[in-house]
């Protein structure tokens, strides 16, 4: 693991607050690249391996937002994200769907999993940036 990166909340993951992402990859270096990443750009970071540590981190922690591996051995993200969904209220935790594959079947099952948005590896700055950018404050 990086030590950037946590599994647990640390310091930095709790002083972000708002600002905090899980990341789950099963693939240590892009999960541990892509928290290097998100600190830089100013957010806390937690990080998963696998859909089982993803689900026990977000249940455990309630980040505002989860990036998930579509993709993933023993529980992909599709699986995981169902059962985040159905323990988190709604508008609780903003889900976004990862994957290397631009496939109608991967962005249709993210769709019906409940994924708020659906990211393409390798991932762009500007997107992520645009997807986890806060809610315009109501007038």
């Amino acid at each position: 693991m990086s030590p950037l990166c946590s599994t647990s909340t640390s310091s930095d993951a709790r002083d972000a607050g708002e600002r905090t992402v899980l990341v789950a990859d099963d693939d240590r270096d892009s999960a541990d690249n892509l928290c290097e990443l998100l600190q830089l750009l100013g957010f806390g970071t937690l990080v998963a391996y696998d859909g089982d540590e993803a689900v026990d981190v977000a249940l455990r922690e309630r980040p505002p937002y989860a990036i998930l591996d579509l993709h993933m051995p023993r529980m992909g993200g599709v699986l995981a994200c169902t059962r985040i969904r159905a323990q988190v209220p709604p508008g609780a935790m903003k889900l976004v769907a990862l994957t290397g594959s631009d496939s109608a079947s991967d962005r249709e099952a993210a769709q019906l999993a409940g994924f708020d948005h659906f990211l393409l590896k390798p991932v762009m700055v500007s997107a992520l940036l645009h997807l986890l950018r806060p809610p315009a404050p109501a007038p």
